[in-house]
């Protein structure tokens, strides 16, 4: 990550809760028209998005994920 992108990075993550969510959705925004052409991405997203709902899949808390990632890279 570049040092500007860094230090954009902190001052975006010691925003409050409620202004984070503001400038991530004006982010969002800003890039929304990029993936449009992306058929096979949003393919992907129902699908997955439908086996949660059907509970053919149960989904990973996000801690949980971390954590275990964090520990396989300590492993390394």
């Amino acid at each position: 990550m570049s040092p500007n992108l860094e230090a954009l990075t902190a001052q975006a993550l010691s925003l409050p809760p409620e202004q984070r969510f503001e400038l991530a959705e004006r982010l969002w925004i800003s890039v929304e028209g990029c993936f449009d052409e992306d058929e096979s991405l949003f393919a992907e997203i129902a699908r997955r998005d439908a086996e949660i709902e059907s509970s053919a899949v149960k989904p990973i808390p996000h801690e949980r994920v971390m954590r275990e990632i964090r520990k396989s890279l300590k492993d390394l």
